[in-house]
């Protein structure tokens, strides 16, 4: 978890927590192509509410970090923020880890209910044991979204009981 300026920043997706705030350790100075410096400036304007340069470069060093130290790992925009995904799937990590408590942490059961090969929840699984604050605000915030706040979000939606999702599947 990086915390900057007032901001939780967990697979980059923006959280406010006005207690707490890193004090930057170390300055690291680059020498940058024009172009890249472009390409950072672009990215740093898509992420939007007035990120700077610094912060997106920060946001990308660290994202490309995580995707090193963790094979099947990858970073994408979705539109409560950057998110890390499993690759190979359209689920964010924390999607696995939510299936997994459902499922007792079970492999070969979130494997089989998801229909992903085994090392796509372990891979999950690995990210989540490094990055276990960020994984669990994710799945909180998931938590907070019950049937009553999708019906006043979106008053028109069908929720089918669980029974019929069973049967549709």
């Amino acid at each position: 978890m990086i915390v900057i300026n007032d901001y939780i920043m967990y697979n980059t997706y923006k959280i406010i927590n006005e207690c707490e705030e890193i004090i930057m350790s170390q300055t690291v100075s680059f020498r940058l192509p024009d172009e890249l410096v472009n390409r950072l400036d672009r990215f740093a304007q898509k992420l939007g509410n007035g990120t700077t340069r610094s912060r997106a470069g920060i946001i990308l060093l660290d994202e490309v970090l995580r995707a090193q130290e963790f094979e099947g790992i990858h970073f994408r925009n979705t539109i409560i923020g950057r998110q890390a995904f499993i690759t190979g799937t359209g689920m964010e990590v924390w999607q696995f880890i939510m299936v997994g408590r459902a499922l007792g942490m079970d492999a070969d059961r979130v494997a089989d209910h998801l229909g992903y090969p085994v090392n796509y929840f372990k891979a999950a699984l690995k990210y989540y044991n490094a990055y276990k604050d960020e994984i669990n605000m994710a799945i909180a915030n998931n938590d907070i979204f019950d049937e009553e706040k999708i019906r006043q979000l979106f008053p028109d939606v069908l929720i089918l009981p669980s029974e019929e999702l069973e049967k549709a599947s």
